[in-house]
C-alpha cells in the first residue's frame, strides 16, 4: 500500500541545505548558551563530577558561603578527575598528587615543594558559572548569545517557590523538550496520573515565533493537577527560550496559576538532564510541596519510559515524521531548531 505524500511546500530545497537530523554535538551554536547544570542546594562540601554537551565539568563551593565555581574536570598535573578530589581550607584539592586551587582556578598549593614556583600552566581551565532561581548555571562559551532566561516571579511575593528535582534521561535534550509542548500525548502517556484516553480531544493552539524561541497558547483537558482529583481544563501558555528552556505557565478555571520551569540541559548526544522548579499563586496549606513533587516525579517517570524508546538521533526533516493537526508545536520548535544550527536565526 502506498502512502499519500504530504505538501509542506518546496520540501526539495529544504533537504539540500538543512540537516535531517539535530546531532548537538555538531552544531558549535550550542556552547554559546547557559545551562542548568544541578540546583544550588546539589552543591555541598564535596565537588561534583556533570557532563555538558559531551564536556566533563568539576563543579564545587570552597566554602559554604561562596558562589559556586566550574571548570574542566581534569587536572593540568596528570590529568586526573578533579571531581574526585576535596575541599580543604578553600580549596579543590586533586586526589592524585594533592595539588589545590582556589574558586577561581588559580593553583594555591603544590605540597611537594611548597615553597616551590608554580608551573605556568597548572591553573585549571575555568568554565562561567552563575547562581540564579536556585540554579547553578554554566556557558561553554566565552560569549553567549543571550542571557540567563528571566523569571520575574520567583522574587514576587504573589509567588511560593518548590524546588523539585535534577531528572535524568537517556534520550535527547530536543526530544524532551518537544515533549514538554505536546499536548496530544497527555491523554496517553499519563492516562494513570493526568490523562483520559476518553478525553483525548484538542483544541487548536498558536504558535508564535519571539525574540527568545516561541511561544504557545492552548487549553487542555485533564484529569486531576498535582495532589488533588478532579477534571479540569488548563489554559497554558508555553515558552521556549532557545535551545531547551521551557516555561509553563499553567491557569486553572479557580484562579490558581501554577509555572513549571524546564531547564533542560544536554549531557551528550544522547542523554540530558531536566531541573526543575515550580512556582504557584497558592499557599503551603492549600496544596503541600511534597504532594506537588510526589506528582511531577510520577509524571517525569511516565515521560521518560517512552521517551528512552525513541530513535536517536532527533528529526529535524518533516519528510521524515508523519505530521498530523495536533503537532503545530512540534513543527515550530523543529523549523526553529533548523534556523538556529543554519545560522537563519539567532535569539536575541
Amino acid at each position: 500500500m502506498r502512502t499519500a505524500p504530504q505538501k509542506f511546500g518546496d520540501e526539495r530545497q529544504e533537504r539540500v541545505d538543512r540537516p535531517d537530523h539535530l546531532v548537538i554535538s555538531e552544531h558549535p551554536v550550542f556552547r554559546r548558551f547557559w545551562y542548568a547544570a544541578c540546583l544550588a542546594r546539589s552543591l555541598g562540601d564535596e565537588p561534583v563530577a556533570l557532563t555538558v554537551l559531551g564536556t566533563p565539568l568539576v563543579l564545587w563551593r570552597p566554602s559554604a558561603d561562596a558562589p559556586a565555581s566550574a571548570a574542566l574536570d581534569r587536572c593540568a598535573h596528570r590529568d586526573a578527575p578533579l571531581s574526585r578530589g576535596w575541599i580543604a581550607n578553600c580549596h579543590l584539592v586533586c586526589p592524585y598528587h594533592g595539588w589545590e586551587w582556589d574558586g577561581a582556578g588559580r593553583t594555591r598549593r603544590i605540597p611537594q615543594f611548597p615553597d616551590a614556583p608554580h608551573p605556568t600552566k597548572s591553573g585549571l581551565t575555568m568554565v562561567a558559572t552563575r547562581e540564579r532561581y536556585g540554579m547553578v548555571w554554566v556557558c561553554l562559551a566565552d560569549d553567549p548569545i543571550v542571557d540567563i532566561p528571566p523569571l520575574p516571579e520567583y522574587d514576587d511575593p504573589a509567588w511560593r517557590v518548590v524546588p523539585e528535582y535534577e531528572f535524568d534521561f537517556a534520550c535527547t535534550a530536543p526530544h524532551l523538550l518537544e515533549n514538554n509542548f505536546d499536548p496530544a500525548h497527555i491523554a496517553f502517556v499519563h492516562r494513570n496520573t493526568f490523562g483520559n484516553p476518553d478525553r483525548a480531544e484538542l483544541a487548536d493552539t498558536t504558535v508564535t515565533r519571539e525574540p527568545y524561541g516561541l511561544r504557545s497558547c492552548g487549553q487542555v483537558s485533564v484529569e486531576s493537577r498535582p495532589g488533588e482529583t478532579g477534571a479540569t481544563t488548563r489554559t497554558t501558555v508555553s515558552d521556549l527560550y532557545a535551545p531547551f528552556f521551557a516555561r509553563i505557565h499553567i491557569a486553572y478555571p479557580d484562579g490558581l496559576r501554577h509555572l513549571m520551569i524546564k531547564a533542560i540541559t544536554p549531557v551528550d548526544d544522547e542523554r540530558c538532564r531536566l531541573v526543575q522548579i515550580v512556582l504557584r499563586t497558592d499557599t503551603e496549606q492549600d496544596r503541600p510541596a511534597a504532594d506537588i513533587l510526589a506528582f511531577d516525579i510520577a509524571v517525569e517517570t511516565e515521560d521518560r519510559a517512552l521517551l528512552e524508546l525513541l530513535p536517536t538521533p532527533f528529526p529535524l526533516a518533516r519528510h521524515l515524521n508523519a505530521h498530523a493537526r495536533a503537532d503545530r508545536n512540534s513543527l515550530a520548535i523543529r523549523r526553529l531548531w533548523t534556523d538556529l544550527v543554519t545560522g537563519r536565526w539567532v535569539p536575541s
